[in-house]
């Protein structure tokens, strides 16, 4: 993808030929842009550029730019091409480019007339003009051309910040960041929110993304409203991890549930998203029917004593202290914690990307829970884009739910909140799998 430019140069040139694709080509030659087709833009208003000398452009980061260009095959005749820029205030404004027979000097006068003009007719008083004309006269067939160049310099947009996430040893996903809200580190690992061109604000742990304000609807989505809606009456939900609070207002949002219990081992991510990612949770911590519980998930599943109808499982990646998450151990804790038709969903990973992950996770659930199904969603900031999540169930199986139950508990969970990526039928979509996932899970 091309950078956004930052600069824009000013150049012209002009040349012979014995036809006119060689005329043209010198003269772009003449003007210090070999074998570069640009693109006009006639009428751009430019924002937020600074003006800088032609060298040194890197090629690979040149954009569609104004420009002139005049063929002739009348010898002796004069030609000229000229552009012009105007800057108004805060670096905005408008090119223009003349060329025909005639003079550089008449065709300058021309261009920066015609800049002045323009950048009157957007209002901006005129801070700066400047030019950049050839003129040449015609032994055979000549040429002249003028351009206005934007582009961005490489070794600059390398110094700007990014937030780099390594999704393999050989693949590293960068996101530029605007700005650095928030960085600690507390006892489980090193916490950063950074407000990010791209997706808004974004939550990483150890470098890991976890979530970003433009697409969380999509994975908590999902996470949450498939598994609730494939046991009959969700009342009370158990949130493993998940301390951005996105999950837990989804879940909330569920008409039938009246009581969520989320357990998150770290405090700090809660508070530092309640105040640096408010719009994810919107409120949830503070809904009467939330409860947050600060405390490792083994010890806390081990004292459970009033089912739970539905275990979200909001899990990092299995690495370090997270990995017991994605082993059998734990998932037959989940499955002690429900009730008897219970059913659990967790993120499980990219099958792009992390196939070990997702077979890992459906490995443990089935020696929990009788049945279980994987199902698909789409979260562009995570490895891949396409996200695999997990369900085991001790009910019924999430493909039986009738449809007009599907239709009837969607109308009710989206009169309190707009859906953005689930519908009934995204829900019955999310577990039609791609033979290559098939065949991942067949393996098993």
């Amino acid at each position: 993808m091309i950078a956004q430019p930052t600069h824009i140069s000013l150049v012209a040139g002009s040349g012979e030929g014995a036809d006119e694709a060689i005329a043209t080509e010198r003269a772009w030659e003449g003007a210090g842009l070999p074998g570069v087709g640009l693109l006009p833009l006639q009428g751009a208003l430019l924002e937020n550029i600074r003006t800088a000398p032609l060298e040194p452009i890197h090629f690979g980061q040149l954009m569609p730019a104004v420009f002139a260009c005049y063929v002739n095959d009348t010898p002796g005749e004069r030609i000229a091409a000229a552009v012009a820029l105007a800057l108004g205030d805060g670096g905005r404004g408008v090119v223009r480019a003349v060329a025909g027979p005639g003079t550089a000097h008449e065709k300058a006068q021309e261009a920066e007339r015609r800049a002045r003009a323009a950048l009157e007719a957007h209002g901006l008083p005129l801070a700066e003009l400047q030019s950049a004309q050839a003129e040449h006269v015609v032994e055979e067939r000549g040429c002249v051309v003028a351009a206005a160049v934007l582009w961005t310099d490489t070794r600059e947009s390398e110094r700007d910040d990014w937030a780099m996430e390594a999704w393999t040893p050989h693949v590293h996903c960068r996101f530029r960041v605007r700005e650095r809200l928030f960085t600690a580190r507390s006892p489980y690992q090193r916490i950063d929110i950074v407000d990010t061109a791209e997706f808004g604000r974004m939550l990483l742990l150890d470098h890991t993304v976890q979530t970003t304000e433009r697409d969380e609807w999509a994975y908590h989505e999902m996470l949450a409203w498939v598994p609730l809606m494939a046991h009959p009456r969700p009342k009370r939900v158990l949130i493993v991890g998940g301390g951005d609070g996105g999950l837990l207002r989804a879940a909330l949002a569920h008409p039938d549930v009246e009581e969520a219990v989320q357990v998150e081992i770290d405090r700090l991510v809660v508070e530092a998203c309640r105040a640096h990612m408010p719009r994810l949770s919107q409120g949830a911590f503070d809904d009467p029917r939330a409860r947050v519980v600060y405390e490792d998930a083994f010890t806390f599943l081990e004292r459970v004593e009033e089912p739970f109808d539905v275990a979200l499982l909001d899990t990092t990646d299995p690495i370090g202290p997270a990995e017991r998450l994605f082993t059998s151990e734990f998932y037959g804790r989940v499955a002690d914690a429900l009730g008897e038709e219970g059913v659990a969903a967790a993120q499980s990973g990219s099958p792009w990307f992390q196939p070990e992950v997702v077979a890992r996770s459906v490995r443990a659930m089935r020696s929990a829970f009788p049945r279980v199904r994987v199902y698909l969603g789409s979260v562009p900031a995570y490895p891949g884009g396409l996200w695999t999540f997990t369900l085991g169930t001790r009910g019924r199986d999430p493909l039986s739910v009738p449809d007009p139950e599907l239709q009837d508990r969607f109308r009710a969970l989206t009169k309190g909140q707009e859906a953005r990526f689930f519908s009934p039928g995204v829900y019955r979509a999310a577990f039609a799998l791609p033979p290559f996932i098939e065949a991942l899970l067949n393996d098993l």
